[in-house]
């Protein structure tokens, strides 16, 4: 006997449709039952139905990856609106994804923003600032304002040797500990100081053409030689040897190494046809430049160390100022003198000049920053400013003025923080223009300056 009931149907879940009840879409509908509703409302409910849309978007954007760019449109209005209402209490569409932003969002197909990508997120982010005013002044009495030397250089322990004069002295960020090293006689005089990469050797250029090496660790001399014929106003050690090597007045290019007679040189570099004026190693010790008082700057392999492989010539004006980049490889920035005034950059990989920039006065001296890909620059006439060059594009991005004759020295703090700059107004000046290396262990304390003011000598 079947049984009179009919069988229930049941299902998993109900799911209802919205579209009768959405209120902002059926207004004004003739089966609308809130036609006529005060437009307070209408405006509340509204913006209630757009922020719901927006944080509708920003979830997917999160969770699934979704992209979406930003872009305001108006929709248009509604056939059914009866009533009279102001433009902006239409309904609006709050996003629209142009054909542009899906292209961008296939080359960003990682970026976790609804608003743009990276970039917005960085947006957020504080904004590096550069303080303007010297958080520590030395006075250095009988500092030359000679563009031909190089007097000024930190160590890897934390010590600055400063060329005064006839006398050398090491100053101890630390302590504030002044030390003097050496005392020329007669005529002669400090021309160039230079530090080893481990930062126990020093290296001293004389005006006579004499080099002398020491072990500041227990203030010895170890070698002494007259390797050139005339001043000597360059030194620069190979990253990976022993090496050293200077630059003179005589035209010469010297490279000695301090363990064996330092009179006897190990190579003879010869090229250019005026006092060189700056020589400095890559990083990875594969190529040396050098700059001349001839407007000529030679790449030297240390395979051929004897003949140069490169020559540019596009400098109006004597080269002193150069750095090695220390985030590209075969990367050389050079800066030329009063009549040039000009920053370039060479790819020397490649032979081609990567552009360049009129700094609008004679560029002394260069660093390149170890903790970010910026660019230092000490100026002379006429401005006698530091100025912090970005790379992409090239563009001078603070100006650090307080020196009142040209700034012919710089020197880089051994964590990357800092530079020293000295000029022929006598003073050592102390510049915080890097941030910290992220990288760089909280117990790296002995790079910190000393807080008290002393003179360097």
């Amino acid at each position: 006997m079947k049984s009179a009931h009919k069988p229930t149907a049941f299902h998993d879940r109900f799911i209802s449709s919205r579209a009768s009840i959405d209120f902002i879409l059926n207004f004004g509908s003739p089966e609308s039952p809130f036609k006529g509703m005060n437009t307070e409302r209408i405006v509340e409910a509204n913006e209630d139905n757009m922020q719901n849309k927006l944080y509708d978007v920003l979830m997917k954007s999160q969770i699934l990856g979704l992209r979406h760019n930003l872009e305001f449109a108006s929709r248009p209005k509604l056939e059914t609106f009866n009533d009279t209402l102001p433009e902006d209490l239409g309904p609006k569409l709050l996003f629209c994804e142009t054909a542009a932003a899906q292209n961008q969002a296939a080359e960003n197909r990682f970026s976790l923003s609804p608003v743009g990508g990276l970039e917005a997120l960085y947006s957020f982010k504080a904004k590096r600032t550069i303080s303007k005013v010297p958080y520590k002044v030395l006075d250095a009495p009988e500092l030359q304002d000679d563009y031909y030397l190089d007097v000024v250089h930190w160590s890897k322990n934390n010590i600055l040797a400063v060329g005064l004069g006839k006398s050398l002295y090491l100053w101890v960020a630390s302590s504030s500990k002044v030390i003097k090293l050496q005392e020329f006689t007669g005529s002669d005089s400090v021309a160039s100081v230079a530090w080893s990469p481990g930062g126990n050797l020093l290296a001293v250029g004389s005006s006579k053409g004499f080099v002398h090496v020491w072990d500041c660790a227990v203030s010895k001399e170890l070698a002494k030689s007259r390797v050139h014929g005339s001043r000597v106003g360059s030194i620069s050690w190979h990253p990976r040897s022993p090496m050293v090597s200077t630059g003179s007045r005589d035209r010469a290019i010297v490279h000695s190494d301090p363990r064996s007679r330092m009179d006897t040189p190990v190579y003879k570099s010869l090229g250019h046809k005026q006092e060189v004026c700056g020589v400095r190693w890559s990083p990875d010790g594969q190529h040396l430049s050098s700059g001349g008082n001839d407007n000529k700057v030679l790449i030297w392999n240390k395979d051929k160390i004897n003949h140069s492989c490169l020559k540019f010539n596009e400098h109006k004006a004597a080269v002193k100022a150069m750095a090695w980049s220390t985030h590209q490889n075969g990367l050389l920035a050079t800066g030329g003198g009063t009549t040039d005034r000009c920053l370039k950059l060479w790819d020397i990989t490649t032979g081609q000049s990567k552009g360049g920039v009129d700094t609008g006065s004679q560029v002394c001296n260069m660093i390149w920053g170890i903790n970010s890909n910026e660019l230092v620059t000490t100026h002379g006439y006429s401005s006698n400013h530091v100025a912090i060059w970005q790379l992409s594009p090239l563009k001078c991005i603070a100006k650090l003025t307080g020196h009142l004759s040209r700034v012919v020295y710089l020197t880089m703090s051994p964590d990357g923080q800092s530079v020293v700059t000295g000029s022929g107004d006598e003073t050592l000046r102390f510049w915080q223009v890097f941030p910290p290396n992220k990288y760089q262990s909280k117990k790296e304390e002995l790079w910190e300056v000393y807080p008290s003011q002393f003179d360097v000598r």
